[in-house]
């Protein structure tokens, strides 16, 4: 079994912070996101 996401998009108001993002999650494995968390 595995989860499938295709073309994700996301915005917050006017500004596009994901564009055509694309995974494939496996069952079993573990995953992490890394990233600027927006503090300052």
């Amino acid at each position: 079994m595995k989860l499938v996401v295709k073309n994700l998009k996301k915005s917050f108001e006017k500004k596009e912070v994901l564009k055509d993002i694309n995974f494939e999650f496996e069952k079993g494995k573990i995953y992490g996101l890394l990233g600027r968390n927006g503090s300052r």
